[in-house]
């Protein structure tokens, strides 16, 4: 695929390994905190932000939450507070370990355009974007790391975005001069291509919902 495309910007490289939120909906904890470790380079607890959102629901999954969290709490290194699988988040002995203790890493959330010339230039600032998306059925299982067509898509998701190609050259069905985001999930390494995919412009049109960027303060 690399002779087909040409990057616009690509932070890939910049990120650590993908994680997998399992079956809990975390995946915007999980998206923020890709981005803000880009600019702390340092590995941030996904489990103490998503606490720090409250509960839904306007807390978990909202924006307005994930704003005061990162604003007011900020995210302690992972080692605190390590990711779990099977920890029930609505029960009421859902609260940090003792282990937590920072220093808490805080940052700012602002919402910018997200059609990809727009990502593109924000990603090439050092910035590093974060979209909510409809999830599409091409979404669900992502063939080869690529997702296409029209579907607006149900059931609202969060991912990382780390990039924008241009196609350059027939590849499958795809329209040769589009633009396509590419994206990091939350879904372990074996969703898409490495846990990433390029989402094509027309695929992206129709299921992007907005996009944040994160500022560490």
């Amino acid at each position: 695929m690399s002779s087909s495309i040409t990057w616009i910007a690509d932070l890939r490289d910049g990120l650590p390994p993908v994680g997998n939120q399992g079956p809990r909906k975390t995946c915007l904890a999980w998206a923020v905190t890709a981005a803000h470790e880009h600019h702390r380079a340092v590995s941030l607890s996904v489990e103490y932000l998503h606490w720090a959102c409250g509960p839904p629901p306007r807390g978990r999954g909202t924006r307005p939450g994930l704003r005061g969290a990162l604003r007011n709490a900020g995210q302690p290194p992972t080692v605190q507070w390590p990711y779990d699988l099977s920890i029930d988040d609505t029960a009421v002995t859902y609260q940090p370990p003792s282990t937590v203790t920072g220093p808490f890493s805080t940052a700012d959330t602002r919402s910018v355009k997200h059609d990809p010339h727009s990502l593109a230039a924000q990603l090439n600032a050092g910035l590093t974007p974060v979209a909510a998306v409809r999830v599409t059925p091409a979404f669900l299982r992502a063939p080869g790391g690529v997702v296409h067509g029209n579907h607006r898509g149900s059931d609202g998701h969060a991912v990382t975005v780390v990039g924008v190609a241009r196609i350059e050259q027939p590849l499958g069905n795809l329209p040769v001069g589009e633009l396509a985001v590419c994206v990091r999930n939350s879904w372990g390494a074996t969703w898409g291509h490495n846990g990433y995919a390029l989402i094509t412009e027309t695929a992206w049109s129709a299921c992007v919902i907005y996009a944040l960027i994160i500022q560490a303060s």
